[in-house]
């Protein structure tokens, strides 16, 4: 079953909390205390969003995170691969080695899977935050 994980929801619902507050920095304790997720897990979060340039941080009192203004026309592919790594709906798809499944290089289930794969990438691309 394809299922798009925790983290990844998570860091969508951080990201459009940020959109919300246009360029201020805000807390991660206050948008913990608001969305009761786990400070300590929004940390994990913000740092690779923060890693991938989609957010920014500032240290201080008046510091926290905002949305880098390139995130303007953020979609939601974007966000998947930064929590999620490269879409891959088959095992087979994350390698060039084809043996994966036992099958070689004319396996149909292969080409059907990268197919999938394509249309999918082309939906999240299409699905702006």
């Amino acid at each position: 079953m394809f299922a798009i994980k925790r983290e990844t929801d998570y860091a969508v619902q951080l990201v459009q909390f940020l959109a919300t507050k246009k360029d201020k920095f805000v807390s991660l304790k206050d948008f913990s205390d608001i969305s009761g997720i786990s400070f300590w897990f929004l940390q994990k979060i913000a740092r690779k969003l923060n890693l991938a340039g989609i957010i920014e941080a500032e240290q201080g009192v008046m510091g926290g995170y905002r949305l880098k203004k390139t995130g303007r026309k953020l979609t939601f592919f974007r966000i998947f691969e930064t929590m999620e790594g490269k879409l891959t709906v088959a095992p087979c798809l994350g390698t060039k080695n084809y043996s994966c499944c036992g099958k070689n290089k004319d396996c149909k289930n292969k080409k059907m899977s990268a197919r999938l794969n394509k249309e999918l990438i082309k939906v999240m691309r299409k699905v702006k935050i």
